[in-house]
């Protein structure tokens, strides 16, 4: 059986970068959305993979370590999980439908 904590510590990247996870949800979506919206995610994402909190983004109350960046009329719900410093892109979708 693994140790969790050596598991972590395995899990730790050396270049200091965070890794970004597409849930199936969030990768499904981005497929749906327009070129420009696909564009600004790609700028987004890589500004995320330096930090978590590089772009402008808004804590999502009730949550822990979840959180949310406006790109235009969507909304990109993500987890951070800064022990194994990844980022799960969990929802892309419209600001009306993104909390349901």
């Amino acid at each position: 059986m693994l140790d969790t904590s050596t598991h972590l510590k395995m899990c730790l990247r050396i270049d200091g970068l965070y890794k970004i996870i597409f849930s199936r949800k969030a990768s499904k979506s981005v497929k749906d959305l327009p070129r420009a919206n696909r564009n600004r995610l790609e700028e987004i994402i890589v500004s995320l993979k330096e930090s978590p909190f590089a772009y402008s983004y808004k804590k999502i109350k009730g949550e822990t370590n979840v959180y949310r960046i406006r790109l235009g009329q969507y909304r990109i719900l993500y987890e951070v999980k800064p022990d194994i410093q990844v980022i799960v892109l969990l929802k892309i979708e419209l600001r009306k439908r993104v909390y349901d």
